[in-house]
C-alpha cells in the first residue's frame, strides 16, 4: 500500500476529531480520537475492499505474540509487510514507547511499516522532538529489517492540515526564495547566491564556508556551479548531504548560511488530495 493511500484515508477522517479539545491546555475528548480511530479504518477498508489484499482491523495485538499491546489499526495481507499505525499526541514519552513496543514485538524478523498519527498535544507543542524520535526509530528498524520504514502523519483538526514526515523522501528546501528539490541543489544556490553578491578570493571564500566549498571535486563529491573567485578559481560546492542519520552535516549548513546571510529554510510536506499532484512543500 502507498502512503498516498492512508494519507488521504487520515484526511477523509480529520472531522471527526474537529472539536475534540475546545482549547489549549484543556484535555482532548478521547472519545472522538476513538471515532477518528474507526473512521480511518473504515475508510482503508473501503478503498481495499475490491483489492482483496489487505485486511483493516483496530485494538489488534501483535500476530504471535502472548504480550497484550494492543496495535490502533493493524493492516494484514499475505506475503506483505503489515501497517501498524498509532494515534496519539505529540508526546514524546507516548512516541518512543509506542515505537520501542511495536518494533520489539513486530518488526525484528518481518518488515514493518510503521506510521504514527499524531495530533497537538494539550499545549499544542512537541512536533519536533517527536520528529527526532520517528528518526532514530526509523534507523534503528532499517538495521532490523531494510524493508521496513517508520512514517510520521502530523493532523491539525481545527485547520484540516496533514503534514507528512517520510524519512525515504528528500525534502525541499528555501535559499533566498528559491524552492531547492534537495540538500544539494540548497547548497549550490546558496554559494552562487553568496558569490554573486559577494565576490571574494578563494582564500576568503574557504574561509567563510570552511568543508562546505572546494575548488575541485577531490576525494568527496562536489559540484562546480560555474563562478569562479576573484582570483580566477572554480566553484564547486558541497554535494555529500544526508538528511538523516550520523552523517548529515545539514543543520551545520544551516549555521553557516546564517553567518554569511543567506536565508534558508526547511519545507514541509503536506497532503492535499488529488490524484496528479496530492502532496505539496511549503514553509508555513
Amino acid at each position: 500500500m502507498d502512503i498516498t493511500i492512508l494519507c488521504s484515508a487520515v484526511k477523509n477522517s480529520l472531522v471527526k476529531l474537529h472539536g475534540a479539545r475546545t482549547e489549549v491546555g484543556k484535555e482532548i475528548d478521547h472519545s472522538k480520537v476513538v471515532d477518528f480511530q474507526i473512521e480511518i479504518r473504515d475508510e482503508l477498508r473501503k478503498y481495499h475492499k475490491s483489492r482483496k489484499d489487505y485486511w483493516w482491523e483496530k485494538e489488534q495485538q501483535c500476530p504471535g505474540r502472548m504480550e497484550k499491546d494492543s496495535i490502533d489499526i493493524l493492516g494484514r495481507a499475505p506475503h506483505k509487510p503489515k501497517w501498524i499505525i498509532e494515534i496519539d499526541a505529540t508526546r514524546t514519552d507516548q512516541v518512543s514507547q509506542k515505537l520501542l513496543s511495536r518494533l520489539t514485538l513486530c518488526g525484528k524478523k518481518n518488515p514493518i511499516q510503521y506510521v504514527a498519527i499524531l495530533y497537538p498535544d494539550s499545549q499544542n507543542s512537541g512536533q519536533s522532538a517527536c520528529e527526532k524520535y520517528l528518526r532514530y526509530g526509523n534507523e534503528i528498524v532499517k538495521k532490523l529489517n531494510d524493508k521496513s520504514s517508520v512514517t510520521g502523519i502530523f493532523v491539525f483538526p481545527d485547520t484540516g492540515v496533514v503534514e507528512l514526515v517520510d524519512f525515504k523522501d528528500h525534502s525541499h528546501f528555501k535559499v533566498e526564495g528559491k524552492e531547492c528539490g534537495s540538500m544539494n541543489e540548497a547548497a549550490a544556490e546558496a554559494l552562487t547566491v553568496f558569490c554573486t553578491k559577494h565576490p571574494v578570493s578563494y582564500e576568503e571564500l574557504k574561509k567563510r564556508w570552511d568543508k562546505f566549498v572546494a575548488k575541485e571535486k577531490g576525494k568527496s563529491r562536489y559540484k562546480d556551479i560555474g563562478l569562479s573567485t576573484t582570483d580566477g578559481v572554480p566553484i564547486w560546492s558541497y554535494s555529500q548531504f544526508r538528511e538523516h542519520g550520523e552523517c548529515s552535516y545539514w543543520n551545520d549548513f544551516e549555521k553557516r548560511c546564517k553567518k554569511n546571510g543567506i536565508k534558508t529554510a526547511r519545507m514541509r510536506k503536506y497532503f492535499v488530495g488529488g490524484t496528479k499532484t496530492p502532496f505539496i512543500y511549503s514553509v508555513d
